[in-house]
């Protein structure tokens, strides 16, 4: 009893250490996942590797201990048998090959399936991962049906594949507990005739009942076992999927710090999508209290540029560096710290507005009305029945697209990066807030480099130097605005310096 009790105590806790650490492996891992690594994972299938798939490993990690009971039955049971009857000991031991050919028949069998119903779960689950997300904003277009009709499809593939799975795990189940349930029979056959002469005491075929008996249940528990050991296998192969998946901004060996105060530079970079190029060549130079816009028709390569521009992706050719260091020199965390990136369609956590604004940075709470207040959000956020307090709900349902973008913006200030991309974040503001938003923005950081993806008349106008790329995803020109500098082009070591927070 104690040791039973101590086993499962101990592989409980190996469990909860073993799922704690794969998730958290996974969760890093996917936070430097890159473009092209995105890409190969839909949201629902990487919500099932981190949850069902370590959910399977935890289980096979918890049973490891009854292993030790199954073992401890077969080598009690079976040395008792001889002392009863030799006869009934080659009955015993014939069984341990019979089983083992049986389990050795069924796990590639269900391995095959089980994987097959991993992909089929993954699939699923993407399909309401977009029937969640995507169905109000395509209801109105007749969309909604369709993603109906394709969640029902995926879930009719995922029964079929889970029926098949089960039928092989039945008969798993239920072949190799057969054995000996017949050597039960034999055993009867053969010991109740050595009881009928006298050979045999009717009180060792009870015994010999009884302890095959025991050994017929650790063989059901052991084949049991051994289907969790197949689906934590199958398992296990998709976490090291995702733990071993490439991308391009794994920390180098021996990473740099770049100086402060350095500028941004981005020297001939390209982007390239399926062997297409949609970015580039681009030069682009921003120093520290300059003010950078860029522009152009959509398509041109605008978000992609500010992506590169913080190593979210690596250009295909051409680098960017800040302070004279390339930024694959630069250790992830080091980066983000020092390059901020606000998207044009930021995500709103599920939580408070306080937790939204820190994403687990420490803040007091001063500093979050600092950053509300340089956003124009202050106003919304006091408004609020609970203030910073206010839960938002998943995806920020309760927030307008403006209120989201000036939430993010203050999430973004609230690092004082050395430099800031704004890419597009004003696009659902009204024009008087976005002046408001841009003259705050230049009395809070006159030292950091402030990039802004924009189509709006007003910011371009705020902006020490435009940058406008053109259609195919080449830089065209540089102009000053009211800024008070002069006309460069892409790259003009003269642009540098220019204006300024202060213009």
């Amino acid at each position: 009893m104690l040791g039973g009790a101590g086993g499962l105590w101990w592989s409980g806790r190996a469990a909860a250490r073993v799922a704690h650490g794969l998730r958290a492996s996974i969760v890093e891992r996917v936070a430097a996942f890159d473009r092209p690594a995105l890409a190969c994972y839909g949201h629902g299938d990487l919500t099932m590797r981190v949850t069902r798939d370590v959910d399977l490993v935890r289980l096979w990690v918890q049973s490891l201990a009854i292993w030790v009971r199954i073992v401890v039955t077969v080598v009690v049971v079976l040395p008792a048998f001889a002392l009863l009857d030799p006869l009934l000991l080659v009955i015993g031991v014939a069984t341990i090959p019979l089983v083992a050919l049986a389990n050795a028949y069924f796990p590639g069998r269900f391995d095959a399936a089980n994987t097959s119903l991993s992909e089929a779960f993954g699939a699923r689950a993407d399909a309401v991962d977009d029937l969640l997300s995507a169905s109000a904003a395509v209801r109105g277009l007749g969309g909604e049906s369709a993603l109906v009709r394709r969640h029902h499809d995926r879930s009719a593939v995922l029964t079929d594949h889970t029926m098949a799975t089960a039928r092989i795990s039945a008969a798993w189940s239920a072949v190799p507990p057969a054995v000996p349930r017949l050597a039960i029979a034999a055993g009867l056959a053969i010991g109740g005739t050595a009881a009928l002469h006298g050979d045999l005491a009717v009180g060792g075929l009870v015994a010999f009942t009884s302890w095959m008996t025991t050994l017929t249940l650790a063989v059901t528990i052991a084949v049991d076992l051994l289907s969790s050991r197949g689906q934590a296998r199958v398992a296990a192969a998709r976490i090291a999927e995702i733990l071993d998946t490439p991308v391009s901004d794994d920390d180098p060996v021996d990473a740099e710090t770049p100086p402060a105060g350095g500028a941004l530079v981005a020297r001939q970079v390209t982007a390239v999508r399926d062997a297409r190029r949609v970015l580039g060549p681009v030069d682009l130079r921003v120093a520290p209290g300059e003010f950078v816009a860029v522009t152009g028709p959509t398509g041109s390569g605008k978000t992609t540029l500010t992506r590169l521009l913080c190593r979210l992706e690596d250009p295909a050719a051409g680098s960017v560096s800040l302070g004279g260091v390339d930024l694959r020199r630069v250790a992830r965390v080091e980066l983000a710290g020092r390059i901020g990136l606000v998207p044009q369609r930021p995500l709103i956590l599920a939580g408070t507005v306080a937790d939204n604004l820190r994403v687990g940075r420490p803040a007091e709470l001063a500093a979050l009305r600092a950053a509300c207040e340089i956003a124009v959000v202050d106003g919304f956020v006091a408004s609020l029945p609970d203030g910073y307090d206010t839960e938002l709900g998943e995806r920020g349902a309760t927030v307008s697209g403006g209120q989201g973008q000036r939430l993010a913006l203050a999430r973004g200030l609230l690092g004082r990066p050395d430099v800031l991309i704004l890419d597009d974040v004003t696009a659902a503001v009204d024009a008087a807030t976005v002046a408001i938003i841009l003259a705050r923005l230049r009395a809070w950081a006159p030292g950091v480099a402030l990039v802004v993806i924009s189509h709006r008349p007003s910011v371009l106008a705020a902006a020490d130097r435009v940058i406008r790329l053109a259609p195919d995803g080449t830089a065209t020109a540089a102009s000053t605005a009211t800024a008070g500098g002069t006309v460069t082009g892409i790259g003009d070591e003269r642009s540098v310096g220019v204006g300024g927070f202060g213009g």
